[in-house]
């Protein structure tokens, strides 16, 4: 069920009347949502119309709209923020390469997605290197490569930690580019991820 708040035209004294009438009507539905236990969302379109109903549409599910819940408790989703203005060149340069969060998001996970590609080709060596070490403990003829295997196995793992400390480097320096964004374009900060359940 949704409703709109466009109340048509006529006289002055009509679309008075229209409007009450329309707010009204609107009071009951959400009246009855709320008595049946469901939620009331609140959004306004692309031509500027406020609606009501039980389910809002996808388009408009990442826009600022409100939800009154069953106790009848109001609460902003998305809610838009002035924007911030620009104080540096870091700020001027954010707003002058990226257009979107998904923008900022691509590039971070394709910068740290090469370096997670190498670490897992590493890995795959260190676990082959391993391998080879407890074939040659023991041996006194493999003393030397055994000595050669672990010289690279503790190579393999220094680089390893590296790239490791290098991805949350980047990660970490864009999370605070994508915040900082957030606050230049004025848009609601990010919702939090929902937390991990694990099974018994």
């Amino acid at each position: 069920m949704s409703t709109n708040g466009d109340f048509g035209t006529g006289t002055r004294p009509g679309r008075r009347w229209l409007a009450f009438a329309a707010a009204a009507v609107l009071a009951l539905a959400a009246g009855d949502a709320l008595a049946a236990g469901g939620k009331i969302y609140r959004w306004v379109d692309e031509n500027g119309k406020v609606h009501f109903g039980d389910a809002i549409p996808p388009e408009y599910s990442r826009q600022q709209h409100e939800i009154v819940d069953p106790r009848g408790v109001r609460t902003i989703v998305n809610e838009q923020r002035e924007p911030a203005p620009a104080r540096s060149d870091r700020d001027r340069a954010l707003l002058a390469t990226y257009g979107t969060v998904e923008e900022i998001e691509e590039i971070r996970d394709r910068r740290t997605g090469f370096l997670d590609a190498q670490n897992e080709v590493a890995r795959d060596r260190l676990n082959g290197l391993r391998i080879r070490r407890q074939e040659l403990e023991g041996s006194e003829t493999a003393v030397n490569e055994l000595a050669t295997v672990n010289q690279r196995i503790g190579e393999y793992e220094e680089e390893i930690a590296r790239r490791s400390t290098e991805i949350e480097r980047i990660r970490s320096d864009f999370e605070e580019d994508i915040r900082r964004f957030r606050e230049l374009k004025g848009l609601p900060e990010a919702a939090p991820a929902p937390e991990a359940t694990g099974s018994l």
